[in-house]
């Protein structure tokens, strides 16, 4: 493996996002009413992220024409992809955000994996990038829209183009090991030290929009076993609840509860028995 895909591999791990999966129909525009005034509680925000080649747009709009000319964008620089979008009104928006929403589709034209957000002082990024020269080009025209106070944070992951993508996430899957997920006892409430280790599972998932992820509770043996085969489903369950809840579709998420049959220590020392208590989470790459 060449120097370059070394880094993209360990680079892969700490993309971050959020995966937007809208049950909406190819290529359609909703109407609305009339726009409701524009105010601090509904701020604008414009989110789009590719997913299995299916470009996902979510976001403000002030008219049906700026609509339309998404979709028109959307459909010229992502023609393998289905378009589906989703627009809500806005009635008062910044002066740039016509412009700026119709740039940030063309900065991450060419991308794989993009995910990218919007809103009034923020712009997020991330993609795996083959030319990251002719992608920063873009990403300054954009720029140059926004207003200078915006906090731009922006991750492009250079790729070998002579790689796919697949692979690169195959790799990944092969050495990634879920941090503990530690519970409440005898319970299904997370402890708060699970979720730095969930935060890498979704920057993972987020990065390889096309695998699906299986994950499997386990418990020591203590008790009787079919209070652990469903204390330990309970515990799968409630890990990909909160993936879900961080944009990962709940057609990715498969949930085993495997009770103690499976220990990696000895369930007689109580060191042992910690290291029982377990969730597995494991990534499966697909064609799709």
């Amino acid at each position: 493996m060449g120097h370059g895909l070394r880094n993209t591999t360990i680079a892969l791990v700490l993309l971050v996002g959020i995966v937007w999966s809208l049950p909406m129909e190819t290529g359609r525009i909703d109407t609305h009413p009339e726009p409701a005034a524009y105010s601090a509680a509904d701020p604008a925000e414009f989110k789009i992220t590719s997913y299995r080649n299916a470009l996902l747009i979510v976001g403000h709009s002030r008219s049906k024409h700026h609509e339309q000319r998404i979709i028109e964008s959307a459909t010229t620089h992502f023609p393998s992809h289905s378009a589906r979008a989703e627009f809500r009104p806005l009635g008062i928006a910044p002066a740039w955000w016509d412009a700026a929403t119709l740039e940030l589709v063309a900065v991450i034209a060419g991308t794989e994996s993009p995910s990218a957000y919007l809103a009034e002082g923020t712009l997020r990024i991330r993609a795996l990038v083959a030319d990251n020269a002719a992608t920063e080009r873009r990403l300054l025209a954009l720029r140059e829209r926004l207003p200078r106070s915006t906090v731009i944070d922006v991750h492009f992951t250079v790729v070998d183009t002579d790689v796919n993508p697949t692979t690169i996430c195959e790799q990944q899957f092969a050495v990634f090991r879920v941090d503990p997920v530690a519970f409440e006892e005898s319970g299904t409430a997370m402890r708060a030290s699970a979720y730095p280790a969930l935060d890498r599972v979704v920057a993972l998932a987020d990065a390889c929009r096309a695998a699906t992820l299986t994950i499997t509770g386990h418990t020591d043996s203590s008790g009787n076993e079919t209070w652990n085969q469903r204390l330990s489903l309970a515990r799968a369950e409630s890990v990909a609840a909160h993936l879900g809840s961080r944009g990962i579709a709940a057609d990715r998420l498969a949930v085993v509860g495997a009770g103690s049959s499976v220990p990696v220590a000895d369930n007689t020392t109580r060191y042992g028995r910690s290291m029982n208590r377990r969730i597995d989470i494991r990534f499966t790459a697909s064609s799709d």
